[in-house]
């Protein structure tokens, strides 16, 4: 079915490697691991403001006669993340909270947009989203910079651009939130690279709906560029799922959100990877790492023989 990758033996251990790796890298750093359902209601997509930006580009609603909801198959993970912050009252204490998900979306790609695995229908983000306060923000967001370059670093990939990914100023209408919040988010991107002396270029235009964010554009085997991992900064969905935390002031306050996907997608990162590597992946991702060969005396003259032509 086109655009709807189905991951064979040999595919999917390398799957599983990946995803076995960043867990435990994960676990290293505090995150906890959750699982959100692949559909939602469609409330919570209007809420987000998700439906209004990608309506088009999602599938679209399911009706049920009976309750007469509607819910849509799920084209993010953040907000139901934003539903776990949400479900219970929080602390300044409990910050900042890490949660991560191996959560498949789903989006309704056009049939002349679908590229082999790095254009899908489809697809597993690696993602997560850290809640936290104002003043743990940057240490936050340095720490899954640290995070997502040792990832890449891993995988060889080496030959990338640091993209500052910013609004678009005169185009308000692509964007929610305030003023007030995206300068703050954007300031946060470029005070942190430029605090560990990271080299970066900025593209106008190219911020999330809903944020500013720092993308890793890594060119393939043959110059080509691919935008995989992701660093994300917003004020704008807590505002608007009214997600709080009780401070030591014993005030609310609004946290700050980072969302994160260090492979971007496992379809699009595997894709990149099988190009670059040539299809010879380092020996820990190999799915047949070893063979045993049987040995007797003609298996030895028939070696012999080959050595020697």
């Amino acid at each position: 079915m086109q655009g709807y990758p189905i991951w064979l033996p040999k595919g999917n251990a390398i799957r599983e490697r990946l995803m076995n790796f960043l867990r435990q890298e994960q676990e290293k750093r505090g995150y906890k691991m959750v699982t959100t359902p692949h559909i939602g209601k469609k409330d919570l997509y209007v809420t987000s403001g998700h439906f209004a930006k990608y309506g088009e580009d999602s599938f679209q609603p399911i009706h049920t006669p009976r309750e007469g909801e509607e819910f849509l198959l799920k084209p993010m993970n953040c907000p139901h993340h934003c539903e776990i912050y949400g479900f219970k009252p929080r602390s300044y204490r409990d910050l900042p909270l890490r949660i991560a998900e191996f959560g498949t979306v789903y989006r309704y790609e056009q049939s002349g947009e679908l590229h082999g695995l790095s254009r899908v229908r489809g697809f597993t983000q690696d993602d997560a989203h850290i809640f936290c306060t104002q003043d743990q923000l940057k240490a936050e967001f340095l720490n899954v910079l640290d995070l997502t370059i040792a990832v890449l670093g891993k995988m060889g990939f080496h030959d990338f651009t640091a993209q500052i990914s910013l609004r678009d100023p005169s185009k308000p209408e692509k964007y929610i939130g305030s003023d007030e919040n995206w300068h703050a988010a954007e300031s946060a991107i470029i005070e942190a690279t430029a605090e560990v002396g990271m080299k970066t270029v900025q593209e106008l235009g190219e911020a999330a709906f809903y944020g500013p964010k720092l993308d890793f554009m890594v060119r393939d085997a043959i110059g080509r560029s691919w935008q995989l991992g992701t660093i994300q900064v917003d004020y704008n969905l807590p505002e608007r799922f009214e997600l709080e935390y009780v401070g030591a002031d014993n005030a609310p306050h609004r946290p700050v959100m980072i969302h994160r996907a260090p492979f971007g997608s496992m379809e699009r990162f595997m894709s990149i990877l099988i190009e670059h590597t040539a299809g010879k992946f380092p020996l820990w991702l190999t799915p047949e790492q070893y063979a045993i060969l049987p040995i007797s005396e003609n298996t030895t003259t028939m070696l012999t023989n080959w050595s020697e032509s």
